[in-house]
Parts: structure tokens; sequence; C-alpha cells
């Protein structure tokens, strides 16, 4: 048997408990600090995304259009001609975009394809309203949980002839 053989004192013990709990309790701020930064920063580029993805399909479509119908803040339906390269003659295509206020999505649909445009949208405001056959002014607000951002897109349509 060994003499001198002492354990802990509770004043070790409770030294010993206080320093694990600081330690756990900095990690633990840590991590949750970290989790948050990196879903703000995934929701911010989900919403820049969205944003971008629309204006990349208006600036394709719009400016090719002779006409929009816009027919609510939910729909608006472009009229591009364009001429058959087998045929030569003129033809037209119709592009319908649609806000879905009950799936907060934007479609672009082309008679033959759908194609879902942004997907976290709050509002799609086209202006202005009818028929026009010059420019078109259209607000697009994308939201994910606590990030929200809005862009606004003035667009020329082609020249009637």
């Amino acid at each position: 048997m060994i003499r001198d053989e002492r354990g802990i004192t509770l004043t070790e013990l409770l030294l010993f408990l206080a320093i694990i709990g600081l330690i756990i309790g900095t990690l633990v701020t840590a991590i949750y600090q970290i989790n948050q930064v990196t879903g703000w920063g995934g929701n911010q580029m989900r919403v820049q995304h969205d944003l971008q993805n629309a204006a990349t399909w208006l600036n394709r479509d719009v400016p090719s259009a002779s006409s929009a119908h816009i027919v609510s803040a939910s729909q608006m339906t472009l009229t591009i001609p364009y001429v058959g390269s087998i045929t030569g003659t003129l033809h037209t295509r119709v592009i319908t975009y649609t806000f879905s206020t009950t799936d907060s999505t934007l479609t672009r649909d082309s008679g033959n394809s759908t194609l879902i445009v942004a997907r976290h949208v709050n509002s799609f405001v086209p202006s202005p309203t009818g028929t026009v056959t010059s420019a078109i002014t259209i607000t697009i607000t994308s939201r994910a949980s606590n990030v929200a951002q809005s862009a606004t897109l003035h667009l020329d349509m082609r020249p009637t002839e």
C-alpha cells in the first residue's frame, strides 16, 4: 500500500468543472455563430441567384419581344417574332412568365418547355399593365428566410417596324 496517496479536493473539482464549463460554453457559442453566419450567407446566395437568374432570362426575352401583354402582377406574355431558317417566313413565339404566390416561384413557359426561373420570389410586378410595345419596368423581390432583396429592371422592347 502506498502512503501519502491523496484524492482531489472539492475545491479542485469545482475549479476543474468551472474551467471545463467555460471552454464548452465558448465552443458552443462559436459553433452557433458559425452556423448562423453560414445560414445567412446561404440565404443571401439564394436571393441573389434568384434575382440574377430572373434578370438573365428577362434580359434575353423582353428585348426580343415586339409586344407584351401584362395580364396582372402575376402574369406577363411576350410575343417574339422570328424568321424561320428553312422557309424564311415570319413566325411568332409566345413566352409567358407566371408568378405563383402559392409556391413563390417565377416560371417561364415557352410553349414546348417550362422553366422555373426563381424559387424564392415574394413579388413580381411588371408595369404598365395592358399591351405594351415600347418598354417594361419589372420589380422582383426575392426572400429566403430573414434575407430579402429586390431588383428593378427597365427593359426596352424591339421597335415595331
